[in-house]
């Protein structure tokens, strides 16, 4: 560290105090401001469920950042940013997953490392609490990108991950869902008692995060239980470096949306090749989206974080539930144009 310089990184062994923001310097050009962007699905919610949703974004974020100021890596940050997305059922990812057609889980997720493109996968994983955890393993653990179903599931056997019996991963929500709609004698009471779940526990679709850490390296990671009633053995674009997330020098993002179209499209690598050609993070985003659209017709949304710590997003559905946090500034939105800005004192008084 030069003279006169501040580190902008703490050691791994300090601990984030609310007024930590304060008492750090962001002004110093030695090294880069530590930032995240992470989002819980783009879709269409009700207004009922607009609060646990832009709640559980500002938790991850918060997760995530409160690594990022600890000194650890942009892979430290959006692991734990995601691993708190997994945790909440309020988004489809981890606990509260989406069921396949037989009526259980299979979730997917990647997790990547812009500054050397190393990256690792899951996908069709049963049991495994945290697969974004199981996807870092992977990386770092295998030569390989990618393991599925049961090679991932043994996998993270060997590891001792954490593990639960695979029907505990559905929320009372989602198995309540799948029965009625295979229930032909469905009543008019168990239609009601669907709509009183679904407004304290929703679905939503994929979730993701991107963050720069204090050296300027670049990290993205995404989660999902996949499309509802999907067919066993579907894997979508979330876990697909290239489509689900990408991450290099360049920058990184995450996206959400129809997965089928996200693939054909390559979504997360055609937002860096934007900012390659120098556009802004936000065009960037906006030009990956409406491409997608042109030539699919599919609709989504992406995260994303360019090379000067810029972050920025875009949708084309009705909703997608986003927080960033960047030299303490935290801003958090849902709807399409929605910005607000919130202090971190405020963030870190949320409950989990």
């Amino acid at each position: 560290m030069g003279k006169g310089k501040h580190n902008h990184c703490l050691n791994s062994s300090d601990v984030v105090s609310p007024d930590l923001i304060d008492r750090i310097d962001f002004s110093t050009n030695e090294s880069h401001e530590p930032c995240i962007i992470v989002h819980g699905g783009a879709w269409s919610l009700p207004l009922s469920l607009h609060e646990p949703s832009t709640k559980g974004v500002q938790l991850a974020a918060r997760a995530g950042y409160q690594t990022l100021l600890k000194g650890a890596s942009a892979v430290d940050a959006v692991e734990a940013a995601v691993k708190s997305l997994e945790d909440n059922p309020v988004f489809n990812a981890g606990y509260g997953s989406a069921l396949t057609d037989d009526g259980t889980v299979e979730m997917d997720a990647m997790i990547m490392d812009g500054c050397t493109l190393d990256a690792g996968a899951v996908a069709c994983v049963k049991g495994v609490v945290n697969p974004v955890s199981l996807a870092r393993h992977v990386m770092t653990d295998t030569p390989h990108c990618m393991l599925v179903s049961e090679g991932a599931v043994k996998f993270a056997q060997d590891l001792d991950l954490p593990m639960v019996e695979p029907q505990s991963m559905t929320s009372e929500f989602s198995r309540f869902k799948a029965s009625l709609r295979n229930n032909p004698n469905a009543t008019f009471e168990d239609a009601l008692r669907m709509t009183r779940l679904s407004k304290s526990l929703p679905e939503h679709d994929t979730v993701g995060a991107v963050a720069m850490d204090c050296h300027g390296n670049i990290a993205c990671a995404t989660s999902t239980g996949g499309l509802f009633k999907k067919m066993c053995g579907r894997v979508g674009d979330s876990p697909m470096p290239g489509s689900g997330g990408y991450a290099s020098k360049e920058g990184g993002a995450s996206t959400t949306g129809h997965g089928e179209s996200i693939i054909k499209v390559v979504l997360a690598r055609e937002v860096i090749y934007q900012l390659e050609d120098g556009k802004s993070v936000n065009d960037a985003c906006t030009n990956g989206i409406n491409k997608m659209f042109t030539l699919t017709g599919g609709q989504g949304g992406v995260i994303s974080i360019d090379k000067h710590g810029n972050y920025g997003k875009a949708f084309s559905t009705l909703g997608m539930p986003w927080a960033a946090i960047k030299a303490g500034d935290v801003h958090y939105g849902l709807s399409p144009g929605e910005d607000v800005q919130v202090t971190w004192d405020s963030i870190q008084a949320l409950s989990s």
